[in-house]
């Protein structure tokens, strides 16, 4: 399109032909990318609420993570945002759960076998290794595991409050039961855990025993 007569508002200059023609392939372009991003973000949010009783997702604070010049486009494209807004009310249609675990939980900087939280944790550091009872782990799996233990602490809790172990904040879980159950839901014994760490990964486990 920069190389064709495109229309200029200050001397009224119309577009020619051809930028129209060009401007047309780009927004057809522009709206297929749309859809299949919106047909993949609904094939796998349907696909986790209906396998999965229970989902624990973070609650991240995507603003401030799309001022990294290096990695915004990748996090505006994951949509984490829609992801969350289609997690919750399909949860709900399934009679599941949705579990939000705080943005201060260290689920990363935890370890996911013997408790221990480390101070700082690099975006660089893919292998969590633990000083204290030397667990060396990929760093997605070990944040989703811990996540999968906060669901079942959320479980023994009941209804109430969970305080996230390990967090350095004042933290909170908040849990959204759904009302009503439907034929061929899943099951409230089978839990799942979604852990957008580091990019577009996601990751679904069982319940962690």
């Amino acid at each position: 399109m920069s190389r064709k007569a495109g229309p200029d508002r200050r001397t009224g200059q119309r577009p020619s032909r051809r930028w129209q023609r060009v401007s047309a392939r780009l927004a057809r372009a522009h709206a297929r990318v749309a859809n299949l991003r919106r047909d993949s973000l609904h094939k796998l949010t349907t696909r986790l609420t209906r396998e999965h009783g229970a989902i624990v997702m973070e609650d991240l604070n995507v603003a401030g993570m799309l001022r990294n010049r290096r990695l915004a486009r990748h996090i505006a494209d994951a949509s984490f945002g829609e992801l969350r807004r289609q997690l919750t009310y399909k949860t709900q249609w399934n009679g599941g759960r949705l579990v939000v675990a705080d943005r201060w939980y260290p689920s990363s900087r935890t370890c996911s076998g013997c408790g221990a939280v480390k101070t700082k944790l690099a975006l660089s550091e893919r292998t969590y290794t633990c000083q204290t009872c030397g667990l060396a782990i990929d760093r997605d799996l070990n944040a989703a595991l811990n996540l999968a233990a906060l669901a079942a602490e959320y479980d023994t809790a009941g209804s109430g409050p969970v305080a996230a172990r390990g967090a350095n904040q004042k933290t909170r879980v908040r849990g959204q039961v759904a009302v009503k159950r439907e034929p061929g839901t899943a099951t409230a014994g089978q839990t799942g855990t979604v852990s957008p760490q580091g990019g577009t990964t996601h990751r679904v486990l069982p319940r962690a025993h």
